[in-house]
C-alpha cells in the first residue's frame, strides 16, 4: 500500500507569492497545509482550498497553535512579508514550532536578492531577513533561503 507524502506547511498563502507558491507545490504532486490565521474571512479560506491545499487555521503569535499544524509535516515553508512582526516574530514562532514537532526542512521568506552579500544597515528589510537568518542558523533543522 503507497502512503502519500507527508505534507508541507505553508504560511502566507494569501498573499500574491503565498498563493503562487501553493500553486506550484500543487501542480509537482504535493499535499499542501495552508496556515490561515484565526481572523481570516471565509472567502480567503476558499480560495486556498480551490487552489488544492488543506487550510488550516492557527494563531499565528501561539507556538501551541503552530506546533500542532507543523506536525508530520515535511517541510514549512514561510511566503511571509513584512516587518519585524512577520519576519522575525511570527517566522520566529513557525520556527520555534517546527523544531518542536521534528520538522526537518525549512524554508524562511528570503525570496530577494542576497542580502548576504549586503552591508547591514544599508535596508531595513535585508536586516531583518539577516537577522532571522541568524537564528536559524542555530536551530536544528535543515535550512533553504533561496536569492536571486
Amino acid at each position: 500500500m503507497d502512503f502519500p507524502p507527508p505534507p508541507i506547511v505553508l504560511a502566507g498563502a494569501r498573499g500574491d507569492l503565498g498563493l503562487r507558491i501553493l500553486k506550484a507545490l500543487i501542480a509537482r504532486g504535493a499535499t499542501v497545509r495552508a496556515l490561515v490565521g484565526p481572523d481570516v474571512g471565509e472567502q480567503d479560506v476558499a480560495r486556498i482550498a480551490a487552489a488544492g491545499a488543506t487550510p488550516v487555521r492557527a494563531d499565528p503569535h501561539l507556538v501551541t497553535a503552530m506546533r500542532s499544524a507543523c506536525a508530520g509535516a515535511a517541510c514549512v515553508v514561510s511566503a511571509l512579508n513584512g516587518l519585524r512582526d512577520a519576519m522575525v516574530d511570527r517566522q520566529g514562532v513557525l520556527l520555534d514550532a517546527a523544531v518542536a514537532v521534528g520538522v526537518p526542512r525549512f524554508i524562511p521568506s528570503d525570496y530577494s536578492a542576497d542580502f548576504t552579500r549586503t552591508r547591514p544597515g544599508d535596508n531595513r528589510n535585508f536586516d531583518l531577513r539577516r537577522e532571522f537568518l541568524a537564528r536559524i542558523d542555530t536551530a536544528p533543522v535543515r535550512a533553504a533561503s533561496l536569492f536571486k
